[in-house]
């Protein structure tokens, strides 16, 4: 059952105008070992089938890529290497697909957690934990076996919550990373940062 509608209607509209409005909203992870928050500072939106940097755009509807057209809200999340994912939230019109990709995050609760599943020790540069997809999932426990989860539902393992405002003065647009395989959409501006985080991607 969705509890924020708030959020809800937020991921209802098209990812290139949603991805910069989670800027600044928590990422809450529930594990038997603690609780670890995270705000996102960095996204990137995907786009259905116009957008030839999305799974849908380059593959088309298949089993693979059916999370993407599922309910809003709920994670997208597939692997990239042997034990690498990537976690993406459903967001998209009616009728239509695509999704929110989760860049980079800044720590802030259970940051002892996430340095023990990085293997990583107290010394290690905080700015560093969270700054790519991988590093996310990674620091978070976050693998397909939560693809589909409702993110909206504050029972579920992985959810939402508002986070902090973001002004719109304070967040920078670029070309999203790592997609020399588009050809019409890879000059978008469709990645969204906070301009003065330093805990964003490289």
């Amino acid at each position: 059952m969705v509890k924020n509608k708030v959020l809800y209607n937020l991921f209802t509209s098209h990812p290139k105008h949603a991805a910069a409005s989670i800027l600044g909203k928590y990422l809450v992870r529930r594990l038997p070992e603690g609780k670890i928050v995270a705000k996102i500072v960095e996204t990137e939106a995907y786009g259905g089938k116009e957008d030839d940097a999305c799974h849908v755009g380059r593959f088309g509807r298949t089993k693979r890529t059916e999370g993407l057209f599922s309910e809003v809200g709920h994670a997208y999340i597939y692997s990239v290497h042997i034990k690498t994912y990537c976690l993406n939230i459903v967001c998209h019109r009616p009728n239509q697909a695509g999704g929110i990709l989760i860049r980079a995050c800044e720590p802030v609760e259970g940051i002892e957690l996430i340095l023990k599943n990085l293997n990583k020790n107290k010394n290690f540069d905080i700015t560093k934990l969270l700054n790519g997809p991988g590093k996310v999932c990674k620091a978070l426990k976050i693998d397909k076996s939560l693809n589909g989860i409702n993110m909206l539902d504050v029972n579920s393992e992985l959810y939402l919550t508002e986070g902090e405002k973001i002004k719109k003065s304070e967040i920078l647009k670029t070309p999203r990373i790592n997609i020399d395989y588009a050809t019409k959409s890879k000059n978008w501006l469709w990645r969204f940062v906070i301009k003065n985080s330093k805990f964003v991607s490289k």
